[in-house]
C-alpha cells in the first residue's frame, strides 16, 4: 500500500514510487528509488511537487505512522492522464473481454531474479515462439483470413514477462535479426519496446498490455505490400513508396474486422508513420492530433529500424540511432524520445549522465560484441565537486555497478558553459577504464 507525503516530509530511507503531476516537474529523471542521500532530499524539498507516493513496504515509513488512505488515487492513472494527449477509448464490449494468460513458464510470479544470461536464454524460446506466430498471422492474413487476436495477447503477455525480470535481455536478442527475418521479428522488438517503455511511463497494467499486442500487430498492413518491394535492396520508386504507404490503413481495416483488437492496436497500426511536425502518413495529423500510443509507437518503431540489418543498409548501434534520431527535428516528441532513452538504458553522445560510482560522464558511444554497452567518460567527481582525469567506462546492460543512474542537467551543477565543456571531454584523450572500479 502506498502512501502520500508532503514534499518536506520526505526522509532519507524513503522509497519514492511516484511524483504527483507532469513528469516534466518532477527533480528526477524516474521514479521509484530510495532516497539515500542528502541531495536527493534536498532536490525533492525544493521542488516545485504538491506530493509524492512512497511505499513502507520497500522503505521507511512516514515517522508519523500515518496510514494509507482507501480514497487515494492510483498514481498510475494521474502519470497517464497528465500527458494531456488525445487518447483512444476503449468500447464497453471491449473493456469487458478476458485476456488470455501467458505460458506457466512466463507468469511474472514473484520468483528470485535471474541473471542476465539465463534470462537471454529464457527470452530466445519466446522470441522463436511469438516470430513463429507473427508469421502465421502474416501468411493467414495474405489469405484473407481475421487476425486471431486472442493469440497475440498471450504472446505479448509472456514477453511482458519477460520484460518484468530483465528487460535488456530481450530487447537486445530481437535487435540480432537477420535482413530475412525483419519483416516478422520486427512486430516483436517493437512489441517488447512499447511494454517497456510504457512500464517506464507507469502506464495501467491494461494499457501497458494493449500497447504490447498494438506493437505486434501494427505492421500487419504489409501483407498489402509485395515481397519484392519490401525487400529491395535499393531506393523505392514513387510508386513503389507510394505502395509501402497504403500499409497503415490496409492494416487498420484488418484489425477492425479482427474480434477483440484493442482500440490502442487499432490507433497505432493506423498512426504509427504519423510526425509531430504533420509530414507523416497517412493523415498529416500533428502535434496535440497524436495520442500517446501514436509518439510512443513512432519511436519504437523507428528505432527498432534503424538498429537492425535491412537489405539496403547497415544497422546502426542503439547509441547511433538515438543520436541521430535526436537530430531529426519535427519527426518525434523530443520528450517522449528522451523518456524513451531512459527506458532502454541507451543515450545519445554528448548526454550528460550520472554513475553509481558518484561520477558525471559524457556517453561518447557503445561497445561490446552487440554494441551493448554504453561508454560513458567520466569526467568529474559530485562528492568532491572537480573536474577529474577523464576516464571511459563501460556499463554492460543490466550492470549493477557501474550503471548508470539517469541523465543529469548541466544547469543543475552550476556548468557555466556547458556545450564547451561538453566538447572538451568529447576531444579528450583516455584511455579506458582498468576494470578496478
Amino acid at each position: 500500500m502506498l502512501v502520500r507525503i508532503e514534499p518536506q516530509d520526505v526522509e532519507m530511507g524513503m522509497f519514492v514510487h511516484a511524483f504527483e503531476g507532469s513528469w516534466f516537474d518532477h527533480p528526477f529523471w524516474r521514479s521509484n528509488f530510495r532516497i539515500e542521500t542528502s541531495e536527493q532530499l534536498e532536490r525533492i524539498r525544493n521542488s516545485g511537487i504538491e506530493g509524492l507516493m512512497i511505499d513502507p513496504e520497500r522503505g521507511i515509513a512516514p515517522s508519523d505512522g500515518r496510514q494509507p488512505s482507501k480514497g487515494e488515487a492510483s498514481p498510475h492513472r494521474k502519470l497517464s492522464r497528465s500527458w494531456g494527449r488525445p487518447r483512444p477509448t476503449v468500447s464497453a464490449a471491449r473493456s469487458t473481454r478476458v485476456f488470455a494468460q501467458p505460458d506457466p513458464e512466463d507468469r511474472a510470479a514473484p520468483r528470485p531474479r535471474r541473471g542476465y544470461v539465463g534470462e537471454c536464454r529464457r527470452a530466445k524460446r519466446t522470441i522463436d515462439r511469438t516470430r513463429q506466430a507473427v508469421t502465421d498471422m502474416f501468411e493467414g492474413a495474405r489469405l484473407g483470413r481475421a487476425v486471431e487476436v486472442k493469440r497475440m495477447v498471450k504472446l505479448a503477455s509472456a514477453i511482458g514477462a519477460s520484460i518484468e525480470r530483465d528487460a535488456k535481455a530481450l530487447i537486445n536478442l530481437v535487435r540480432l535479426k537477420e535482413k530475412d527475418e525483419y519483416t516478422y521479428l520486427h512486430s516483436v522488438a517493437v512489441c517488447a519496446l512499447m511494454i517497456n517503455f510504457a512500464r517506464h511511463l507507469e502506464l495501467d497494467p491494461q494499457e501497458v498490455e494493449d500497447l504490447g499486442v498494438a506493437g505486434l500487430l501494427h505492421d500487419v498492413g504489409k501483407v498489402a505490400v509485395s515481397d519484392a518491394i519490401l525487400n529491395k535492396p535499393g531506393v523505392l520508386s514513387k510508386g513503389e513508396m507510394q505502395s509501402v504507404r497504403t500499409h497503415p490503413v490496409a492494416g487498420h481495416r484488418l484489425l477492425a474486422n479482427s474480434a477483440g483488437a484493442p482500440d490502442l492496436a487499432l490507433e497505432l497500426c493506423l498512426r504509427h508513420h504519423e510526425k509531430i511536425d504533420g509530414s507523416g502518413y497517412p493523415g498529416g495529423l500533428k502535434g496535440d492530433e497524436l495520442s500517446l500510443a501514436a509518439r510512443m509507437g513512432a519511436i519504437c518503431d523507428v528505432y527498432d529500424a534503424v538498429t537492425s540489418n535491412r537489405p539496403y543498409k547497415r544497422a546502426w548501434t542503439p547509441c547511433e540511432a538515438l543520436t541521430e534520431m535526436k537530430k531529426w527535428k519535427g519527426h518525434f516528441d523530443s520528450a517522449l524520445l528522451d523518456r524513451f532513452a531512459d527506458s532502454v538504458g541507451i543515450y545519445a553522445v554528448g548526454t550528460l549522465v550520472r554513475l553509481s560510482t558518484g561520477e558525471l560522464g559524457v556517453v561518447v558511444g557503445s561497445a561490446g560484441e552487440a554494441s551493448e554497452d554504453v561508454v560513458v567518460r567520466a569526467f568529474f567527481d559530485c562528492d568532491a565537486l572537480a573536474e577529474i582525469e577523464p576516464v571511459d567506462r563501460a556499463v554492460a546492460p543490466s550492470a549493477e555497478h557501474p550503471r548508470i543512474v539517469g541523465r543529469d542537467s548541466p544547469s543543475f551543477w552550476r556548468f557555466p558553459d556547458w556545450d564547451a565543456l561538453r566538447h572538451r571531454v568529447l576531444a579528450a584523450k583516455v584511455a579506458p577504464e582498468d576494470g578496478e572500479g
